[in-house]
């Protein structure tokens, strides 16, 4: 098996702290060189990464489905039943969704749709999430009797984890009353699932 490169082995250090940036800035108020001064390298190291901000950017915006499927793994590992993972997830989410700010990536991403490079990383991380939320609820419900298409129910989950970063950023509902709408309605989703 090949060594993975120290341009990847540097990449995948230096993307946390790529994300958290955009996160907290956006994407107009980051410059390279804060990038660089946060990840304690040169510009020109960056740039050996990347080639420009906007591709730090997409290198974000791919992360933040990323990091969020392997968060999942993490949880998923130890479950036995499988009955249970899509419950198992709600829960989670619930818990700590919007926790570090990635979401703030999208919406600004979102803001720049008209670039077709930003549409199309917005576009495959969606569909990747779609994807994986579908066959996490396909897999779980199998046996159950058809009620909501899977498909709808992925997008209504996705939906939902949306709206719950607004309410986050806008702080329209305190945390525990967050949580608690997440759940309910994220499992009301799941529950009349096929």
């Amino acid at each position: 098996m090949p060594r993975p490169s120290q341009i990847d082995v540097q990449r995948k250090k230096l993307l946390p702290i790529v994300c958290q940036t955009f996160s907290e800035l956006g994407y107009r108020r980051t410059t390279t060189a804060e990038l660089a001064q946060r990840c304690q390298v040169r510009e020109n190291i960056l740039y050996r990464l990347w080639p420009d901000k906007k591709g730090m950017f997409l290198a974000a915006i791919d992360d933040v489905f990323q990091s969020r499927a392997e968060k999942w793994e993490q949880i998923l590992v130890d479950l036995p039943n499988p009955k249970l993972r899509v419950e198992r997830l709600v829960a989670y989410e619930a818990q700590h969704q919007g926790e570090l700010g990635f979401y703030r990536i999208i919406f600004t991403a979102l803001a720049e749709t008209d670039d077709e490079e930003m549409r199309a990383a917005l576009i495959r991380m969606y569909r990747q999430f779609h994807k994986r939320v579908s066959r996490q609820i396909r897999t779980d419900h199998a046996s159950d009797r058809d009620r909501l298409p899977v498909s709808d129910a992925a997008w209504g989950l996705l939906g939902l984890a949306t709206i719950s970063n607004i309410i986050v950023e806008l702080n329209l509902l305190g945390p525990r009353q967050r949580k608690q709408m997440f759940a309910s309605v994220a499992q009301a989703l799941v529950r009349d699932t096929v």
